[in-house]
């Protein structure tokens, strides 16, 4: 999830734990914690484009990762604030790892993909339930831990606006898991309606809302893709969009493509790029059409120089051709119209 959401999650966690002994220093420790495991994108000034795009989710958020730290860094703040502090090691140590802990949980429901097991797995934890930035899931905790701020820490309504925030952005987060069920049951229909045989296919909402979801499905040589919103009263529409893997060489030797097809999960297409070289496009996010339907672009794409011997990725693309026209059609196709 986005960097706010993480935030003001940890710093609900963070109060709900030990609001009642610290008050509002119990908010700010638990939006740090909450914080924490993000950090690994400190390091990209000093990775390679491909090695920041793998390293991101990382070791910093796995389930080790959070036991280790929180128990080193409880340790540290216990023996700073001993003198005065009314808060054990063991409390600062619970606090921090619920913090990170709820963090990898809350990523996990996104479709980028946690690697929850590192550094004994490098497999990605995806559930694809939620986008990345959902507003109705961020909101609840944002106006209750602002109401919680000008509340005594011994009132005992700060507790309950607090547990309520957290209470109505959980149920939200369930409702997400139920929709993706019924969303997953509408694109498995609708593909068996239109005799669109397929191996494997993926979903996931779109940003900010969980109304208008993408599929991408796989057949033997192409994808389709296609969008469903909740107010649709027509046909998913699907695009055929076709692989070309032929255009990679050393497709499964290469370091860069092994690296490329790991992150997207071997959702991918080919095509050529403009200045020589290819253009790798992940297709789990979908991609961008034009108001006529003509696939334009991808969510993300990465350009790769063709060194005879390896590829080198030199540049990431990401976003539509012309964003204003994406933006009206966008906003139109979360409404259903299709028009």
């Amino acid at each position: 999830m986005d960097s706010i959401s993480q935030l003001v999650l940890g710093a609900a966690v963070g109060e709900a734990v030990l609001g009642k002994k610290l008050g509002n220093k119990a908010v700010l420790w638990g939006a740090i914690g909450g914080t924490i495991p993000d950090l690994d994108v400190l390091a990209s000034p000093f990775l390679t484009e491909l090695a920041g795009l793998t390293f991101h989710r990382g070791i910093s958020h796995s389930v080790l990762f959070s036991v280790v730290f929180s128990i080193l860094l409880g340790w540290l703040i216990s023996k700073i604030n001993k003198p005065t502090s009314q808060v054990s090691r063991k409390e600062w140590q619970i606090m921090l790892f619920l913090t990170m802990f709820t963090h990898i949980i809350l990523d996990c429901c996104t479709l980028y993909g946690t690697q929850v097991f590192a550094p004994f797995s490098n497999y990605r934890m995806s559930w694809g339930t939620i986008a990345v930035v959902d507003p109705l899931y961020t909101i609840p905790l944002l106006f209750s831990l602002f109401v919680v701020l000008f509340i005594k820490k011994t009132n005992k309504s700060r507790s309950i606006i607090n547990y309520t925030g957290l209470v109505l952005s959980s149920l939200y987060l369930v409702f997400t898991v139920y929709n993706k069920s019924r969303i997953d049951d509408v694109f498995t229909n609708e593909l068996e309606a239109q005799n669109i045989e397929v191996i494997r296919m993926i979903t996931s909402p779109t940003i900010f809302n969980n109304i208008l979801w993408s599929c991408t499905a796989e057949s033997d040589d192409v994808f389709y893709v296609g969008l469903y919103s909740l107010y649709d009263t027509v046909p998913v529409k699907f695009s055929r969009i076709e692989k070309h893997h032929e255009l990679l060489k050393n497709i499964n030797s290469d370091a860069t493509i092994t690296s490329l097809r790991w992150f997207s999960d071997n959702y991918f297409c080919v095509r050529e790029g403009t200045k020589g070289g290819v253009v790798y496009n992940d297709l789990r996010f979908g991609a961008y059409f034009d108001k006529e339907g003509r696939n334009e672009s991808f969510i993300f794409s990465f350009h790769l120089e063709d060194h005879n011997t390896h590829y080198k990725m030199n540049k990431t693309v990401m976003g539509p051709v012309d964003e204003e026209e994406f933006l009206t059609t966008f906003y139109e196709r979360v409404w259903g119209i299709t028009d």
